[in-house]
């Protein structure tokens, strides 16, 4: 029980607080003010929102769970991030984030925490120095598909239309479009030496910094890249096709980092599920 000087006191300080009287005070005894008529009510309401929160379902408050992620440029990643934000686009409340950079940038996003997964592509060969990679930037490492990689190329390409393999000697005429950042020998570890031992002797390279320029790219000129099958939209919207390499030794591994014991559940869980599905359409596996 508080005395009376001291509810007086706890009295005065909330109208100084609140920048207006909320008793009125006389010997017949204590009335609200309008004020604090007002002040009762708004309390009252506040009141029972928060019981709502203490009360509101445990399924219904991991639906509104933030998904952060960051990945290396793959519409099948992408896609399947719309995918999940879609499902619970109906929420009254959510956050989600999604960004996009090269290997490195991917695992300095959870490093900082401004994304809990961070999804990402390489050789395959690669894959124990990608676990230390990880291991010494206090991350776990997981395995989501192995993938083959394709020659991504417009559909009316002369080599296509010609049902023409994808070797490094008929592609030569042709500019190879990639990232900004990458600048290891892609090609030759993908689509092997040139028949004589060597390259062609041709550099023709175009670099760009967004998946959709380079897909607007490959749809209006003869230039191709290299990525994985068909995503969802790549026909109908860049009228490009994915082809197979004739005699391609290379797998592209992707997987996923987050904190070192730090579980991923709900609405991550689904995403990754959804990557994964993504990925292995398709595949051998």
């Amino acid at each position: 029980m508080f005395s009376q000087s001291h509810l007086g006191k706890i009295i005065h300080d909330l109208e100084e607080t609140v920048g207006a009287p909320l008793l009125n005070r006389s010997r017949q005894g204590v009335t609200l003010t309008s004020e604090g008529n007002e002040f009762l009510e708004r309390s009252v309401r506040i009141l029972k929102e928060m019981e709502g929160m203490h009360l509101r379902p445990l399924k219904e408050m991991e639906k509104t769970e933030p998904l952060a992620v960051s990945m290396t440029k793959f519409s099948h990643v992408m896609e399947s991030f719309i995918t999940i934000v879609r499902r619970y686009q109906d929420q009254p409340e959510f956050t989600h984030r999604l960004y996009e950079g090269q290997l490195e940038d991917v695992i300095e996003d959870v490093v900082s925490g401004r994304a809990d997964i961070g999804i990402f592509h390489f050789d395959s060969q690669r894959h124990e120095e990608i676990q230390v990679m990880a291991a010494a930037k206090g991350l776990t490492y997981r395995f989501l598909s192995y993938v083959e990689p394709q020659i991504v190329i417009s559909k009316d390409h002369p080599l296509v239309r010609e049902k023409k393999p994808m070797t490094r000697e008929n592609l030569a005429n042709y500019g190879f479009i990639r990232y900004m950042g990458l600048y290891d020998d892609i090609l030759s570890n993908i689509l092997g030496p040139n028949e004589d031992g060597g390259s062609t002797g041709k550099k023709k390279e175009i670099y760009v910094t967004g998946r959709a320029t380079l897909m607007n790219l490959i749809s209006q000129t003869d230039f191709y890249s290299i990525g994985i099958h068909d995503f969802d939209k790549q026909l109908s919207d860049f009228r490009a096709v994915s082809v197979p390499i004739p005699g391609c030794e290379v797998k592209l591994e992707f997987g996923y980092v987050t904190l070192a014991d730090v579980p991923i559940a709900g609405i991550g869980e689904e995403f990754l599920k959804e990557v994964r599905e993504r990925l292995e359409r398709g595949q051998d596996v």
